[in-house]
């Protein structure tokens, strides 16, 4: 999760961030972003 965080933060597309964080695909992404922190990847990322 650190490193799917810390490549969306650099500007790296969630779909790309996914894949290079070794996550199946963007839902999967998003999903274990959601579950792990209780927020959507977006609001935790400040509505990016």
């Amino acid at each position: 999760l650190q490193r799917a965080l810390a490549l969306a933060r650099a500007g790296v597309p969630y779909a790309e961030t996914a894949a290079r964080a070794g996550f199946a695909d963007q839902a999967h992404l998003a999903r274990d972003v959601r579950d792990l922190t209780g927020v959507p990847l977006g609001r935790l990322l400040g509505g990016r």
